[in-house]
Protein backbone atom coordinates (compact mmCIF):
# COMPACT_ATOMS: atom_id res chain seq x y z
CA UNK A 1 0.00 0.00 0.00
CA UNK A 2 1.22 3.17 -0.51
CA UNK A 3 0.15 6.90 1.17
CA UNK A 4 -1.79 9.12 -1.98
CA UNK A 5 -2.82 11.59 0.41
CA UNK A 6 -3.14 12.91 4.17
CA UNK A 7 -6.73 14.02 5.29
CA UNK A 8 -5.03 15.39 8.78
CA UNK A 9 -2.66 14.17 11.03
CA UNK A 10 -4.18 11.01 11.66
CA UNK A 11 -5.68 9.95 8.49
CA UNK A 12 -4.38 9.17 5.22
CA UNK A 13 -5.79 8.48 2.40
CA UNK A 14 -4.14 5.07 0.59
CA UNK A 15 -3.89 3.22 -2.48
CA UNK A 16 -3.92 -0.88 -2.66
CA UNK A 17 -3.34 -1.68 -6.24
CA UNK A 18 -6.15 -0.33 -7.75
CA UNK A 19 -8.33 0.44 -4.60
CA UNK A 20 -8.62 3.19 -2.14
CA UNK A 21 -8.95 2.49 1.52
CA UNK A 22 -8.19 4.82 4.66
CA UNK A 23 -5.77 4.31 7.32
CA UNK A 24 -6.33 6.05 10.91
CA UNK A 25 -3.35 6.23 13.39
CA UNK A 26 -2.73 8.89 15.69
CA UNK A 27 0.33 11.70 14.50
CA UNK A 28 0.73 9.57 10.96
CA UNK A 29 1.62 12.63 9.21
CA UNK A 30 4.65 13.15 11.49
CA UNK A 31 5.89 9.22 10.71
CA UNK A 32 5.50 9.61 7.22
CA UNK A 33 4.59 11.19 3.64
CA UNK A 34 2.91 10.63 0.51
CA UNK A 35 4.67 7.98 -2.07
CA UNK A 36 5.65 5.71 1.19
CA UNK A 37 5.00 2.04 1.03
CA UNK A 38 3.19 1.11 4.39
CA UNK A 39 1.43 -1.81 5.67
CA UNK A 40 -1.86 -2.62 7.85
CA UNK A 41 0.00 -3.22 11.29
CA UNK A 42 1.40 0.69 10.56
CA UNK A 43 -2.20 1.81 11.36
CA UNK A 44 -4.01 1.45 14.30
CA UNK A 45 -7.49 1.03 12.12
CA UNK A 46 -8.07 0.36 8.34
CA UNK A 47 -11.37 1.17 6.87
CA UNK A 48 -12.62 -0.56 3.80
CA UNK A 49 -15.81 1.02 2.12
CA UNK A 50 -17.92 -0.80 -0.37
CA UNK A 51 -18.37 2.46 -2.60
CA UNK A 52 -16.71 5.86 -3.58
CA UNK A 53 -19.07 7.51 -2.63
CA UNK A 54 -18.93 6.03 0.88
CA UNK A 55 -15.01 6.61 0.68
CA UNK A 56 -15.86 10.36 0.01
CA UNK A 57 -17.71 10.70 2.83
CA UNK A 58 -15.69 8.68 5.51
CA UNK A 59 -13.12 10.53 4.22
CA UNK A 60 -14.27 14.36 4.68
CA UNK A 61 -15.43 13.14 8.09
CA UNK A 62 -12.62 11.78 9.21
CA UNK A 63 -10.50 14.55 8.38
CA UNK A 64 -12.29 16.81 10.58
CA UNK A 65 -13.48 14.37 13.50
CA UNK A 66 -11.74 14.28 16.96
CA UNK A 67 -9.63 11.08 16.74
CA UNK A 68 -10.56 10.56 20.14
CA UNK A 69 -14.39 9.80 18.55
CA UNK A 70 -12.49 7.71 16.00
CA UNK A 71 -11.13 5.14 19.06
CA UNK A 72 -14.11 5.13 20.71
CA UNK A 73 -16.13 4.01 17.65
CA UNK A 74 -13.23 1.26 17.11
CA UNK A 75 -13.61 0.09 20.90
CA UNK A 76 -17.32 -0.14 20.72
CA UNK A 77 -17.29 -1.82 17.27
CA UNK A 78 -14.93 -4.48 18.47
CA UNK A 79 -16.71 -5.31 21.65
CA UNK A 80 -19.44 -6.02 19.54
CA UNK A 81 -17.62 -8.48 16.94
CA UNK A 82 -15.49 -9.97 19.94
CA UNK A 83 -18.61 -10.21 22.16
CA UNK A 84 -21.79 -10.80 20.11
CA UNK A 85 -20.11 -12.44 16.73
CA UNK A 86 -22.24 -9.99 14.72
CA UNK A 87 -22.13 -10.24 11.04
CA UNK A 88 -20.54 -5.82 10.14
CA UNK A 89 -18.67 -4.33 7.82
CA UNK A 90 -16.56 -1.15 8.18
CA UNK A 91 -20.26 1.09 7.07
CA UNK A 92 -20.61 0.92 10.97
CA UNK A 93 -17.74 3.30 11.70
CA UNK A 94 -18.94 5.99 9.28
CA UNK A 95 -22.25 5.66 10.60
CA UNK A 96 -21.56 5.49 14.30
CA UNK A 97 -18.86 7.92 14.25
CA UNK A 98 -21.49 10.15 12.63
CA UNK A 99 -24.06 9.54 15.20
CA UNK A 100 -21.80 10.01 18.40
CA UNK A 101 -20.32 13.53 17.25
CA UNK A 102 -23.93 14.99 16.55
CA UNK A 103 -25.01 13.08 19.66
CA UNK A 104 -22.23 14.88 21.65
CA UNK A 105 -23.54 17.89 19.64
CA UNK A 106 -26.88 17.59 21.01
CA UNK A 107 -25.75 17.23 24.56
CA UNK A 108 -24.22 20.22 24.34
CA UNK A 109 -26.89 22.30 23.08
CA UNK A 110 -28.82 20.86 25.89
CA UNK A 111 -31.04 19.00 23.09
CA UNK A 112 -32.20 15.59 23.92
CA UNK A 113 -35.39 12.94 23.08
CA UNK A 114 -36.84 10.11 23.96
CA UNK A 115 -36.77 7.23 21.24
CA UNK A 116 -40.08 5.80 20.49
CA UNK A 117 -38.55 2.42 20.31
CA UNK A 118 -37.30 1.20 23.52
CA UNK A 119 -39.47 -0.97 24.54
CA UNK A 120 -38.48 -3.21 21.38
CA UNK A 121 -35.24 -2.93 20.78
CA UNK A 122 -34.86 -3.83 24.29
CA UNK A 123 -37.17 -7.41 23.67
CA UNK A 124 -36.66 -8.23 20.03
CA UNK A 125 -32.77 -7.07 19.81
CA UNK A 126 -31.41 -7.72 23.13
CA UNK A 127 -27.52 -8.47 22.09
CA UNK A 128 -27.52 -4.82 20.19
CA UNK A 129 -28.95 -3.26 23.15
CA UNK A 130 -26.29 -4.47 25.19
CA UNK A 131 -24.27 -3.11 22.88
CA UNK A 132 -25.34 0.06 22.70
CA UNK A 133 -25.77 0.07 26.77
CA UNK A 134 -21.96 -0.47 26.49
CA UNK A 135 -21.15 2.42 24.46
CA UNK A 136 -22.89 5.04 26.38
CA UNK A 137 -20.89 3.85 29.68
CA UNK A 138 -17.30 3.60 27.63
CA UNK A 139 -18.41 7.52 25.96
CA UNK A 140 -19.54 8.74 29.70
CA UNK A 141 -16.13 7.24 31.18
CA UNK A 142 -13.83 8.49 28.16
CA UNK A 143 -15.37 11.70 27.83
CA UNK A 144 -16.56 12.44 31.43
CA UNK A 145 -20.07 13.52 30.44
CA UNK A 146 -23.45 12.80 31.37
CA UNK A 147 -25.43 11.13 28.11
CA UNK A 148 -28.97 10.20 28.38
CA UNK A 149 -29.58 6.00 28.57
CA UNK A 150 -31.95 6.70 25.57
CA UNK A 151 -28.89 6.86 23.64
CA UNK A 152 -28.31 3.25 24.01
CA UNK A 153 -31.53 2.96 21.53
CA UNK A 154 -30.04 5.06 19.07
CA UNK A 155 -26.20 3.51 18.74
CA UNK A 156 -28.23 -0.44 18.98
CA UNK A 157 -30.03 0.70 15.51
CA UNK A 158 -27.18 1.03 13.86
CA UNK A 159 -25.79 -2.56 14.60
CA UNK A 160 -29.52 -3.61 13.61
CA UNK A 161 -29.15 -1.85 10.42
CA UNK A 162 -26.21 -2.85 9.30
CA UNK A 163 -25.95 -6.58 9.93
CA UNK A 164 -28.60 -7.30 7.27
CA UNK A 165 -29.35 -5.57 4.07
CA UNK A 166 -32.78 -7.51 3.74
CA UNK A 167 -33.77 -6.05 6.84
CA UNK A 168 -35.15 -2.96 6.30
CA UNK A 169 -34.85 -0.10 8.77
CA UNK A 170 -38.28 1.58 7.27
CA UNK A 171 -39.83 -1.55 8.18
CA UNK A 172 -38.55 -1.58 11.84
CA UNK A 173 -39.82 2.08 12.21
CA UNK A 174 -43.33 1.17 10.58
CA UNK A 175 -43.55 -1.71 13.03
CA UNK A 176 -42.91 0.40 15.95
CA UNK A 177 -45.11 3.06 14.70
CA UNK A 178 -48.33 0.51 14.29
CA UNK A 179 -47.59 -1.15 18.02
CA UNK A 180 -47.05 2.72 19.39
CA UNK A 181 -50.78 3.70 17.53
CA UNK A 182 -52.30 0.55 18.77
CA UNK A 183 -51.33 1.03 22.96
CA UNK A 184 -52.18 4.99 22.17
CA UNK A 185 -55.68 3.70 21.04
CA UNK A 186 -55.94 1.16 24.02
CA UNK A 187 -54.97 3.74 26.47
CA UNK A 188 -57.25 6.74 25.33
CA UNK A 189 -60.16 3.88 25.24
CA UNK A 190 -59.27 2.95 29.06
CA UNK A 191 -57.61 6.31 30.10
CA UNK A 192 -54.96 5.31 31.43
CA UNK A 193 -50.94 4.37 30.76
CA UNK A 194 -49.97 0.79 31.82
CA UNK A 195 -46.93 -0.37 33.66
CA UNK A 196 -44.40 -1.71 30.70
CA UNK A 197 -43.04 -3.70 33.27
CA UNK A 198 -46.34 -5.69 33.60
CA UNK A 199 -46.27 -9.30 32.36
CA UNK A 200 -49.57 -9.06 30.38
CA UNK A 201 -48.31 -5.85 28.71
CA UNK A 202 -45.15 -7.60 27.34
CA UNK A 203 -47.52 -10.15 26.13
CA UNK A 204 -49.62 -8.19 24.17
CA UNK A 205 -46.59 -5.55 22.91
CA UNK A 206 -45.21 -9.16 21.65
CA UNK A 207 -48.27 -9.93 20.34
CA UNK A 208 -48.54 -6.48 18.32
CA UNK A 209 -45.45 -7.20 16.87
CA UNK A 210 -46.01 -9.90 15.01
CA UNK A 211 -49.02 -8.86 14.12
CA UNK A 212 -47.63 -5.83 12.76
CA UNK A 213 -44.91 -7.81 10.60
CA UNK A 214 -48.02 -9.69 9.04
CA UNK A 215 -49.83 -6.65 8.57
CA UNK A 216 -47.22 -4.48 6.85
CA UNK A 217 -45.80 -7.17 4.97
CA UNK A 218 -49.12 -8.37 3.85
CA UNK A 219 -48.81 -11.48 5.31
CA UNK A 220 -51.94 -11.92 7.32
CA UNK A 221 -53.63 -15.25 6.95
CA UNK A 222 -57.37 -15.24 4.90
CA UNK A 223 -60.41 -14.02 6.51
CA UNK A 224 -62.12 -16.47 8.72
CA UNK A 225 -65.25 -16.60 10.97
CA UNK A 226 -64.50 -17.94 14.57
CA UNK A 227 -67.95 -19.40 16.10
CA UNK A 228 -66.51 -18.10 19.66
CA UNK A 229 -66.67 -14.53 18.65
CA UNK A 230 -70.49 -13.56 19.60
CA UNK A 231 -69.16 -15.20 22.94
CA UNK A 232 -66.36 -13.03 23.47
CA UNK A 233 -68.18 -9.94 22.40
CA UNK A 234 -70.37 -10.81 24.99
CA UNK A 235 -68.20 -11.64 27.93
CA UNK A 236 -65.63 -8.75 27.39
CA UNK A 237 -67.86 -5.79 25.51
CA UNK A 238 -65.33 -2.87 26.93
CA UNK A 239 -62.21 -4.88 25.23
CA UNK A 240 -64.15 -6.33 22.15
CA UNK A 241 -65.02 -2.26 21.33
CA UNK A 242 -61.54 -1.10 21.87
CA UNK A 243 -60.68 -3.71 18.73
CA UNK A 244 -62.93 -2.40 16.93
CA UNK A 245 -61.67 1.14 16.81
CA UNK A 246 -58.15 -1.12 15.80
CA UNK A 247 -60.15 -2.62 13.12
CA UNK A 248 -60.78 0.81 11.93
CA UNK A 249 -57.67 2.28 11.94
CA UNK A 250 -56.03 -1.26 10.42
CA UNK A 251 -58.24 -0.60 7.76
CA UNK A 252 -58.13 2.90 7.28
CA UNK A 253 -54.12 2.80 7.39
CA UNK A 254 -53.31 -0.22 5.11
CA UNK A 255 -56.67 -1.28 3.84
CA UNK A 256 -56.97 -4.73 5.31
CA UNK A 257 -59.31 -6.14 7.28
CA UNK A 258 -58.65 -8.56 10.03
CA UNK A 259 -60.04 -11.60 11.01
CA UNK A 260 -62.54 -12.80 13.57
CA UNK A 261 -59.85 -14.88 14.97
CA UNK A 262 -57.31 -11.93 15.67
CA UNK A 263 -60.23 -9.79 16.84
CA UNK A 264 -60.55 -12.26 19.50
CA UNK A 265 -56.80 -12.45 20.46
CA UNK A 266 -56.89 -8.70 20.42
CA UNK A 267 -59.87 -8.50 23.03
CA UNK A 268 -58.39 -11.10 25.52
CA UNK A 269 -55.16 -9.63 25.36
CA UNK A 270 -56.83 -6.10 26.48
CA UNK A 271 -58.88 -8.15 28.73
CA UNK A 272 -55.85 -9.47 30.49
CA UNK A 273 -53.97 -5.87 30.16
CA UNK A 274 -56.76 -4.05 31.77
CA UNK A 275 -58.81 -6.42 34.07
CA UNK A 276 -56.96 -5.10 37.30
CA UNK A 277 -55.65 -1.71 36.50
CA UNK A 278 -57.09 0.89 38.06
CA UNK A 279 -58.97 3.56 35.92
CA UNK A 280 -57.37 7.29 36.36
Amino acid sequence: MKIKKFLNNNVVLLKKGSNEIIGFSTGISFKKKVGDDVQEKDFEKVFVLDTHAMLEHFSFQLSKCDPVHVKLVTKIVEYAKQNYKLNINDYIYLTLLDHIEFTLHRIEQKMTFRSPLQWEIRRFYPDEYAIGVYAVQLLEQELDIQIPTEEAISIALHFVNVQSQKKDMTVTNEIAKFIEDVLTIVKYEYKTSFDEQNFHYSRFVTHLHYFAQNIINHTMPSYEENDLYAHVEKMYPISFQCVQKIKIYIFNTYKITISENEEIYLTLHIQKLTENIEKR
